[in-house]
């Protein structure tokens, strides 16, 4: 029996309170009353059936509690207590299935849901079941469908996606220090990577400009960091593999790209990264905040990347994506970045050859040359891709690109007249097709002036080439961008599209897997198309 007995009159009091707390979502206080009515039981004395119903539950929903705090070691110690006094325990098999799907270990997560439907088979224990088959499936192939979550207009609960890491390894770069390169030929649009964040910090600032309010949602992040490394050791681990900016670049080592890998083949190495048969380690956290000081990307970095589902809710999202964290930046890119929920989704935005290095922005990139070497100074480090080096050193160009820009920055000139000089020279130059994508990424603002404008179209249209061409021609320099995509869209819509409507239609899909990637199929992604017009239209109000 229970070496301190809990009469019928405490337990119900204490099964109150806990409701009580549980309403309350105040999850410290509800474990503290679990473990009050764990410790009234003595395992080892062997107690009563109703004693030993009542224990399982207390450590299955104390389980849920620690989970809910992100202690997943304490949750998974508390399901295999309850389960070793009764391994029929729906409560603890469901609770112990839940956190090894959050873990990634969607097959043993099944079992778990299979033994839980095997004592109350109910509907949503079946779902659980083949959400876990459709997460290992997409876990091994890089699918994803996100197709009813768009055509729903992003509502309800954010789809759960598995971690995944397709053809591609961690390499030296032939620019310096390391970087991600394709092991195979990969069509555009492919999934290259899914990578769950260690932590991520929001917030919904009035004044985007407030540091003071960007400094709070900092601190938050760091904070949550810090705690996922302490609690596991296999993340301290995985983030002391990214650089702190000081290393010298030839002593950095190239990590096993399978370390990044989320399922592991055996449980039991799978459980020693979260429970306390792991080795513990003692947070050296002045280099990691070096490593988050030059790896982390932010979720709002429109227009380098998209963040799907947030209804313009979130403004300020900062995360750490290990995986992606080794992507290097170029201006001319050939891959690109969507977040969804905790998740970044990088896919080829353009068809990337076998050993090429995988590349996105980490700024907008549709500016001057000038102008996109500051914003790489404030990244600490000197963009050497081909666009730039092309922008900056072409001795034919330089003066009058240097001139251009001028007016660009300084504003208030007809940009119709900049662009025709620009389509001019570039005529007479005779600058070959890809780099004139180049520079015309690089005035993109300018023609997107000269096309928002109805007046400017009448006056220059003539002299430059239609939308949708400088659309199709700048989504060759950077890859997908819902700006150039937009573009693309008013084109087509005017009749000004490049070709037969066939021929349109294939030049805006393409443009359009090359921005969102192969996650959603084309009745969504005529939604995303949509959602693209609308935000050109709200804008222009």
């Amino acid at each position: 029996m229970a070496t301190a007995a809990l009469d019928d009159e405490s337990l119900q009091q204490m099964r109150s309170r806990a409701t009580q707390l549980l309403l309350k979502e105040d999850w410290k206080e509800y474990i503290a009353v679990c473990s009050l009515i764990i410790a009234a039981f003595d395992d080892a004395a062997g107690a009563a059936c109703k004693d030993r119903r009542v224990l399982c539950s207390a450590l299955a929903h104390r389980a849920d509690a620690r989970a809910r705090l992100g202690d997943v070691p304490g949750a998974l110690a508390d399901c295999d207590a309850a389960l070793a006094a009764d391994p029929a325990h729906p409560g603890a098999l469901l609770s112990k299935g839940a956190l090894l799907r959050g873990l990634g270990r969607y097959a043993h997560a099944t079992e778990c849901f299979r033994a839980a439907l095997a004592v109350s088979g109910t509907d949503e224990v079946r779902e659980l079941i083949e959400q876990c088959r459709r997460l290992e499936a997409q876990g091994r192939s890089g699918v994803v469908d996100l197709s009813e979550w768009v055509l729903a207009g992003f509502s309800g609960k954010c789809p759960d996606l598995a971690e995944h890491v397709g053809p591609v390894e961690v390499r030296r770069s032939t620019h310096g220090g390391r970087g991600v390169f394709a092991v195979k030929n990969i069509e555009s649009g492919s999934t290259l990577v899914i990578s769950k964040a260690v932590a991520i910090g929001r917030g919904v600032l009035p004044d985007a400009a407030d540091s003071g309010e960007k400094m709070v949602v900092w601190k938050d992040f760091v904070d949550k960091v810090l705690d996922a490394a302490e609690k596991c050791p296999r993340t301290a681990f995985l983030i002391y593999t990214l650089s702190t900016g000081e290393e010298p670049e030839d002593e950095l080592t190239v990590p096993d790209t399978a370390q990044f890998k989320q399922e592991p083949d055996d449980l039991d190495d799978a459980m020693t990264t979260v429970t306390g048969s792991a080795p513990k380690v003692t947070l050296d956290v002045d280099k990691i905040l070096k490593v988050l000081d030059v790896n982390c990307l932010t979720e709002d970095a429109a227009p380098s990347a998209n963040l799907l589902g947030s209804n313009g809710v979130v403004n300020c999202g900062v995360g750490l994506w290990i995986l992606p964290a080794f992507i290097n930046h170029s201006c001319h890119p050939n891959a690109r970045r969507s977040h969804v929920g905790d998740h970044a989704i990088v896919h080829a935005s353009r068809d990337i050859k076998a050993g090429e290095e995988i590349t996105f922005a980490y700024f907008d990139v549709l500016m001057p040359v000038s102008k996109r070497r500051e914003a790489a100074r404030a990244w600490g480090f000197e963009c050497q891709c081909d666009r730039c080096r092309f922008e900056a050193d072409d001795a034919t160009l330089k003066q009058e690109l240097a001139r251009l820009e001028n007016e660009l920055v300084n504003g208030g000139g007809d940009m119709g007249a900049l662009v025709v000089r620009l389509e001019e020279k570039m005529r007479k130059s005779m600058v070959k097709e890809r780099k004139k994508a180049f520079l015309r990424a690089s005035f993109w603002s300018a023609y997107s002036t000269l096309f928002d404008s109805d007046k400017l179209v009448r006056k220059w249209g003539r002299r430059v080439p239609g939308e949708a061409a400088v659309a199709e021609s700048i989504a060759g320099a950077v890859g997908g961008d819902e700006s150039v995509l937009r573009a693309m869209l008013r084109g087509a819509n005017n009749g000004n599209g490049c070709g037969n409507r066939l021929e349109v239609e294939d030049k805006v899909v393409r443009i359009g897997r090359a921005t969102y990637g192969k996650v959603v199929k084309r009745q969504a992604m005529r939604a995303l198309f949509r959602l693209t017009l609308d935000a050109d239209s709200n804008k222009s109000l």
